[in-house]
């Protein structure tokens, strides 16, 4: 099994959920939470303010959208010793889980955010429902670590990357061994360059 994304939609933004672990497998019970929370009416009648830096370099992004797993080349996964990824569909559409390939405790989703139309726009109008709010860029890409309840120091990392100024794609780092368990947000930067890299290469 693998630990699910859990999304509660309200008013046209997401909170992306994901878990802990039980008896080696997943489970969806952990209250670990990243992404936005509910956007103003306004914003969700009006569209999103803008306030998040512009794509300058919108990439292509069809694979992606109708298959997450192809967010990292075969050769990426290898470089970050990650195995095939495992398609799933949550509430925000469809994602894929990447598991460590020496460590299933070790995982990481990869999900865009269909759901929001305004990209990494709709994540920073919401950001006052999130513990941690952390503007950064990823390859050159604007992105953001965001999550509504702060567990980096228990293996846990969400990283929004703004691929487009419509869609952006959230990566969720849930590492439970390893240096990755102590500075998961390191690990969510690397794998957001190898998705970069990846649709680059078309």
């Amino acid at each position: 099994m693998r630990r699910s994304l859990v999304l509660l939609l309200a008013a046209g933004a997401l909170v992306a959920g994901c878990s802990g672990t039980k008896n080696g497998t997943a489970s969806s019970e952990s209250p670990f939470t990243t992404g936005a929370g509910s956007p103003s009416t306004t914003s969700a009648l009006n569209g999103s303010s803008g306030s998040a830096p512009k794509v300058s370099s919108p990439l292509r992004t069809s694979s992606i959208e109708s298959d997450a797993c192809s967010a990292l080349s075969a050769a990426k996964r290898s470089e970050l010793g990650l195995g095939e990824g495992e398609r799933g569909t949550t509430s925000v559409g469809q994602g894929c889980t990447l598991f460590a390939a020496d460590d299933k405790l070790n995982q990481i989703d990869i999900s865009p955010v269909l759901a929001n139309k305004n990209g990494l726009s709709d994540v920073y109008d919401t950001k006052a429902n999130n513990d941690y709010f952390e503007p950064t860029e990823v390859g050159g890409y604007p992105a953001v670590y965001a999550a509504s309840l702060d567990a980096r120091d228990k293996g846990k990392c969400g990283l929004f990357v703004g691929v487009t100024d419509q869609l952006a794609v959230n990566i969720l780092v849930q590492y439970d061994n390893g240096p990755g368990a102590s500075a998961p947000c390191p690990v969510a930067l690397k794998v957001g360059e190898a998705m970069i890299e990846t649709l680059k290469e078309g």
